[in-house]
């Protein structure tokens, strides 16, 4: 399974030994950690009962838009390595460029004066970080994946190409895209359409096409997440999922596309994945409680150093997934965490530390230290701390871009502008939005169009009024039809008393995660907002779809995100379509857009099924007789 990587380690080193050697130990390990900016709170101190190290509670939510001095003088101070930045701190052109240019300004201003690494979740579809209603969003990689037996490698090329531009004329250099992961698991809740396929060759193939796009234009694409997250039925924001795959089944599945990306594409980074795999590494660690757990990949020798660097070849930057994700923080303190995982093999730690208050100013400093500690009692290995240093450095001298930065700052902001406003960029994204569009399973004869002239009445089921207002716009730029949105629940009771021509039932599953929102802070936000539950959802739903069916009406049911959950609808719905995003933005002019719904209005008054295909297996739930089960 052996791979090319970057280049050779003896030449990364000679490349940058100057810049390398100039470097305190102190400053060679700061330059191994990538710190978050989401929040932070300078006049406040933290809640009483707040923990610097409780994940998943926002103590403090004033986002980050504009570089607070007390964090430019950590980076000034410190010589961090990289930042990385959320939707929170993303509001528009103009403000994004001005906050990466201070952030690379305070670099500047270390001692030792070396530019940073920025970086962004970027992925498209369900992670998305740029405002959409100045940058162009796209559907995400399981919608590329349906577009693949048609269109071959053209979209993922063609949107990792834009995202790149996008990314570059903004200030960052580095994108942690695209995923690998195989999702051969239908109820995994952290990667499903965020794969691009079940297929692991698929999976190489986009991602191949997409890792050479975003490095020809510039930025450092990031594979993740190693050794494979499509396995799993944990999100690993909320717990340490466990994947039982065979030795043989891991090299075939799993780590394929990696192999095949590594050896065509040869990406910057490579993220590890917060997942025991006991195949791969069935030995034990202590974690702070002194419970005996399987050490997930993110901390395991074995998988980062033995596997993917000797027996795979990459030689690229290993970087942690973020070290705040209950993966990790619920069994090792940040400190240890990021020992264990440098000693594993990885290069840079991605946030394992949160600065919110100005009482966790000095928190980054007590990481170096723990880690300083460590090398100086042999606990980690200098000459490997050195080498990891250099494939940093050695990123900074392919990615950062020093004419961005020297760059007139209104020059910077009227390219950003000039750039994001690109009309085929537009175009593009809702080019992607129809190819993708996919009938998951056969419909009956003559159930197509299904608006035709003679459509009167539309009614729409969604889970939100807001899909269900977007569907509204969409619907009306192509037929004349009445058009109801129904709120759940009351649907039931108004189906029956007076059902339309057509209904239309939209379902979002998985729902939002913390992956999407930003990060495990989210997760408390998520807990608390009122919604129904899935399974209520589904009653509510498959009684609709039922009662519009005996009134005659049509019947039509859209996964707007995993396509599974079409096979619990296969016996109560006319047609079955899958969009695989359903994300829409309002305007400036508040008006309404989303290439997702337009696409859907469109194909619901064509005469021919969609030409998207499913990247991964959907099958409808079948009696012992034969016949289809009623899915409840």
């Amino acid at each position: 399974m052996a791979a090319a990587g970057c280049s050779d380690a003896t030449e990364q080193q000679a490349a940058v030994r100057p810049a390398l050697e100039s470097l305190s130990l102190r400053e060679k390990i700061a330059q191994k950690l990538m710190l978050d900016i989401r929040y932070y709170c300078a006049d406040a101190e933290r809640p009483q009962g707040g923990a610097a190290d409780t994940w998943g509670i926002r103590d403090c939510d004033q986002a980050v838009t504009q570089l607070p001095p007390a964090l430019a003088d950590v980076i000034r101070r410190t010589g961090v390595g990289g930042i990385i930045l959320f939707a929170d701190n993303l509001q528009s052109s103009a403000q994004i460029v001005q906050l990466n240019r201070d952030l690379q300004l305070a670099a500047s201003s270390s001692r030792a004066g070396i530019p940073l690494l920025i970086g962004v979740d970027q992925e498209g579809g369900r992670v998305n970080r740029l405002p959409r209603d100045e940058a162009a969003a796209f559907a995400g990689n399981m919608a590329i994946g349906a577009t693949q037996a048609v269109h071959g490698e053209r979209f993922a090329t063609a949107t990792a190409e834009v995202m790149a531009e996008q990314l570059s004329v903004l200030g960052f250099n580095v994108n942690f895209a695209p995923t690998l992961d195989v999702n051969s698991n239908p109820d995994n809740p952290v990667i499903n359409v965020r794969s691009y396929s079940e297929s692991p060759q698929v999976v190489a193939d986009l991602g191949a096409a997409s890792v050479t796009a975003f490095q020809r234009k510039g930025v450092a694409a990031t594979v993740k997440h190693f050794p494979g997250h499509g396995d799993t039925s944990v999100d690993s924001h909320t717990g340490l999922p466990r994947v039982e795959r065979s030795l043989e089944s891991a090299r075939s599945v799993d780590l394929l596309p990696f192999a095949e990306v590594f050896e065509r594409s040869r990406p910057a980074l490579t993220m590890t994945a917060h997942i025991q795999y006991p195949a791969l590494d069935n030995s034990t660690m202590l974690s702070k409680s002194g419970e005996d757990v399987v050490v997930p990949a993110t901390l395991s020798r074995k998988i980062l150093t033995d596997l993917l660097r000797e027996k795979m070849g990459y030689e690229g930057v290993i970087v942690t997934d973020a070290l705040d994700m209950a993966g990790i923080s619920n069994y090792f303190s940040a400190d240890e965490a990021v020992v264990h995982t440098f000693a594993a093999g990885a290069d840079i730690a991605l946030m394992p530390v949160k600065i919110r208050f100005p009482e966790d100013l000095t928190r980054l400093d007590g990481v170096i230290d723990r880690v300083e500690t460590a090398v100086l009692e042999g606990e980690l290995a200098l000459p490997e701390i050195e080498l990891s240093t250099a494939r940093v450095l050695n990123l900074k001298q392919r990615f950062v871009s020093t004419q961005w930065m020297q760059q007139d700052q209104r020059a910077a902001v009227a390219d950003a502008r000039r750039l994001l406003a690109t009309p085929a960029h537009r175009v593009l994204a809702s080019e992607l939005s129809t190819a993708a569009l996919t009938s998951i399973f056969q419909p009956l004869t003559g159930q197509l169009p299904i608006i035709s002239d003679s459509t009167q009445t539309v009614q729409v089921l969604a889970p939100s009024a807001a899909v269900g207002a977007a569907f509204k716009v969409a619907l009306s730029e192509v037929t004349r039809a009445k058009i109801e949105v129904l709120d759940p629940r009351g649907a039931i009771e108004t189906i029956s008393a007076h059902a339309a021509d057509l209904l239309i039932v939209a379902s979002i599953v998985p729902a939002e995660s913390a992956v999407e929102l930003g990060g495990v802070e989210d997760l408390a936000r998520l807990k608390a907002a009122p919604k129904l539950p899935l399974d209520t959802l589904y009653r509510i739903y498959r009684q609709g779809l039922q009662a519009a069916r005996e009134q005659g009406g049509k019947t039509v049911f859209v996964s707007m995100r995993s396509p599974y959950e079409a096979a619990r609808f296969a016996d109560v719905a006319d047609v079955h379509l899958a969009s695989f995003d359903y994300k829409a933005f309002i305007d400036v002019n508040r008006e309404m857009h989303g290439p997702v719904y337009r696409a859907l209005a469109s194909a619901l008054v064509s005469s021919t099924l969609p030409q998207g295909e499913l990247p991964v297996t959907v099958r409808p739930p079948v009696k012992a007789d034969g016949a289809l089960a009623s899915g409840k």
